[in-house]
């Protein structure tokens, strides 16, 4: 086994091992950046949103999903792993691998109204194209056949790609299968519309019938030739494109198109290879589950002492090792109704289904579901539904036949714009009480985390870069809700009142990693994905040092008061430290901020997602290992139970005009509690690094255009020319008659981005208190 440290957006650390294929040959297909190459060494074409789709021996096609256009077809392999979801490469994406014979140019595969090509999509040249045109429908799978559903004009399309190959040539096909809309009195197509074949730079054209030829450079060819196609379906072949067109007034209808590429003086071959029946796969008829397995990994209850034993966190073990030899990095998450099963996602694209979560852990099993999917870091079930979140948007999961596993992958909303850029995960996926779906987006990061776009692998800032997005109940309608994003690796929201809530990654213009109280409309500070100067912030609920989170998940409600924290406490996840944190918020003059404090257990991987089981009332989080984290595992499933032991810790925090009064859950010693020896507090602010220079005679050097370093340095709150914290002294201490609220008393207090409280004390029963309170400070009370 070898394992790969990359530079990353502070390192990107996972373990890559022959034990697993970074591809899988048991699925015919797979959702990624694909890169195409018609000329030179770089690629000549983009599909951020792509399907890779096998079609035969050593036969590849690929979709994009945003244009509605088959992107190329070739010949002598799959595509490449190279990228950062598969050996953690910056600055890269998978490319076709082989020899490619038909491509369309980077424009709509279907013509509009006027039967023109043209991409009106504006500002920018991302994001799906005009839906009154052409709208990607989802993916069927039917064995090792798939099947494309698209609509056009209101026109169902499916479409079966495949090959045939005879005499030691490989033509490609498409068969298309028209649905035309039911009318009161006909069931016929109501428009003409046209679908993109091939483009050949410069190529002549001619038609023959039934054929259409492009003849290129040299003695090269490009040939399709239509099968058993409707009266009024034609070929066009000029201006170096291959175009089908489907006559107004078609009625439903099954044909196909053969597309080949080679030397002319070989293309008798085609019809040859065009005279195979037509013959497509029923969509709505899938063949058996191809993973019928479970998969018997167990789990193993926590019987460890914590620190104060109130929380252990149980094992429900991945299926790290699978007949597949599939990485499993878990992403999302979420309970069926009940709560004895869950539907888990992974960043590889699979979702596998989990079986047997009980008191006892004694029989989990784990079953695969799912594949494919592009980058699935997020998971919600609603009404016993998966839906998925990725790159490419929101997938809806259906099983038509009720065995176990996802036949068609319906696209639910893929109005996200995405370019190619290594970074631009999409993370989450959460509801709130009316049914509306929230994720976010990170910002195309440049290769070592420092900026953001530049093109090439690194991508382009598009609209959607850095946001919290919203999507409708229905999947209609798409919006943004907050800008200035970096990489939000996980969201909260509240069912009861549906606030928002953000963590970010430190990097450009994010000084330190910050919990966000999202509003609607919020600029959270990066400007590349915001659009307004850092100056105009929105701040944050509070900040976490990096040795509290480098790297922030997501953010979960307690739902009830089973779990040993009050019904409605924030929880807020790290991903980089692997930590869960109980935070506790107040107003103060209409500005929210906050307290946090560790709650002490431990994690195998990192903790990325957390839900509440509606069954047992307990904490459940899943996480992985990919950039920077202290996670040991690739992948993990883990309970944290409340043991019902009393729990000995500040849970709560309530700022004065000149201190604070910190809460606890049991009566301290009151000779401990009143002794400032006690106490040590240090506070300070942060500082964007703007430059590459730290300090120069402990001032500090700005300037605003230039935002390539990375994260933030800790500068006085006393004087913000100089590096480091203050130290502060405790004036005084009171203890309530109750012993169970410490108020601490400073002098010259004020708002600060960070304080550090750090008590040794002693409960009333003599049990020792060893904590530490970080807390941002907005705002003080008059």
């Amino acid at each position: 086994m070898r394992t790969l440290l990359v530079a990353g957006l502070a390192g990107l650390t996972f373990t890559a091992s022959a034990q697993y294929r970074l591809l899988q040959d048991d699925f015919p297909f797979q959702k990624t950046i694909i890169g195409t190459r018609k000329t030179g060494d770089e690629p000549a074409d983009k599909a951020p949103k792509g399907i890779a789709i096998h079609v035969g021996h050593n036969a590849t096609m690929s979709f994009d999903e945003d244009l509605v256009r088959w992107q190329a077809a070739w010949t002598g392999g799959f595509i490449s792993t190279h990228g950062v979801t598969y050996d953690g490469a910056h600055g890269a994406f998978p490319e076709m691998v082989g020899s490619q014979k038909i491509g369309t140019p980077m424009g709509p595969g279907w013509a509009g109204k006027d039967g023109d090509f043209k991409d009106t999509r504006s500002p920018e040249p991302f994001g799906p194209m005009d839906h009154s045109v052409a709208r990607f429908d989802g993916v069927y799978v039917v064995g090792d056949k798939v099947v494309i559903a698209e609509t056009v004009r209101g026109t169902k399309v499916y479409e079966q790609p495949g090959s045939e190959e005879a005499d030691g040539e490989v033509a490609f096909t498409r068969t298309l299968k028209i649905v035309p809309p039911k009318g009161l009195f006909s069931s016929k197509t109501g428009e003409t519309i046209s679908t993109m074949l091939a483009d050949v730079a410069g190529a002549s054209g001619s038609v023959e019938g039934a054929k259409a030829t492009l003849n290129g450079p040299g003695d090269s060819v490009t040939v399709a030739m239509l099968s058993g196609a409707p009266a009024g379906a034609t070929l066009e072949a000029s201006g170096g494109r291959l175009v089908l067109k489907i006559a107004k007034g078609t009625e439903a209808t099954t044909f196909k198109v053969t597309l080949w590429s080679g030397d002319k003086s070989k293309q008798a071959v085609v019809a040859k290879l065009a005279a195979t029946p037509v013959n497509m796969v029923d969509p709505m008829k899938p063949e058996a589950n191809r993973w019928p397995q479970a998969v018997a990994p167990g789990g193993k209850l926590d019987t460890s002492e914590t620190p104060d034993g109130s929380f252990v966190t149980d094992t429900i073990n991945a299926p790290l090792d699978n007949p597949w030899k599939r990485r499993v990095r878990t992403g999302g998450f979420d309970f069926f109704p009940g709560g004895h099963s869950a539907a888990v996602s992974t960043w590889e694209g699979d979702v596998w289904i989990v079986t047997g979560i009980d008191s006892k852990l004694a029989d989990v099993k784990w079953t695969r579901f799912a594949s494919g999917m592009f980058d699935s870091l997020g998971l919600k079930i609603v009404d016993g539904t998966i839906y998925v979140s990725g790159r490419d948007g929101i997938t809806r999961l259906h099983d038509l036949n009720n065995d176990g596993q996802a036949d068609f992958y319906e696209n639910f909303n893929y109005d996200i714009t995405a370019s190619w850029g290594f970074h631009e995960f999409v993370f989450d996926l959460q509801t709130d009480k009316e049914g509306n779906f929230y994720f976010s987006k990170a910002g195309p990061v440049r290769g070592g985390g420092r900026g953001f776009g530049g093109g090439g692998g690194n991508g382009l800032v598009t609209a959607d870069a850095g946001k919290l997005l919203k999507v409708s109940k229905d999947g209609k309608k798409f919006e943004v809700v907050a800008s200035g994003l970096r990489a939000p690796n996980g969201i909260g929201v509240n069912p009861w009142n549906g606030q928002l809530t953000s963590g970010d990654n430190e990097g450009s213009w994010v000084p330190a990693c910050p919990l966000n109280w999202i509003k609607p409309g919020g600029f959270y500070g990066v400007e590349d994905t915001g659009g307004k100067p850092f100056s105009e912030r929105d701040q944050p609920l509070m900040w976490f040092d990096m040795s509290w989170d480098n790297s922030g998940g997501g953010q979960v409600w307690v739902l009830d008061n089973r779990w040993g924290l009050p019904k409605g406490t924030l929880l807020h996840l790290s991903y980089g430290q692997c930590a869960i944190y109980d935070v506790m918020t107040e107003e103060v003059k209409g500005h929210m901020q906050a307290g946090a404090v560790r709650i002490p257990v431990k994690f195998s991987s990192s903790a990325m997602r957390g839900r509440f089981n509606p069954a047992d009332g307990q904490l459940y989080v899943v996480g992985l290992q990919g950039w920077q984290t202290k996670a040991v595992k690739l992948g993990g499933f883990e309970r944290v139970r409340f043991t019902g032991k009393p729990r000995y810790s500040v849970d709560g925090i309530t700022t004065t005009k000149d201190g604070m009064k910190f809460h606890f859950t049991q009566p301290l010693d009151a000779k401990e509690a009143t002794d400032k020896e006690n106490f040590a507090v240090e506070r300070w602010n942060y500082a964007n690094k703007f430059t590459e220079d730290k300090a120069v005679n402990g001032h500090i050097k700005h300037n605003p255009d230039n935002n390539l370093n990375y994260g933030g340095w800790d500068v006085s709150a006393m004087d913000p020319t100089k590096l480091g914290h203050d130290k502060i002294a405790v004036v005084s201490t009171e203890l309530s008659a109750d012993g169970r609220t410490l108020t601490l008393h400073f002098a010259d207090w004020k708002p600060v981005a960070q304080v550090l409280t750090k008590f040794l004390l002693k409960a009333k029963d003599g049990k020792p208190i060893e904590q530490e309170v970080l807390q941002t400070i907005n705002a003080l009370p008059n």
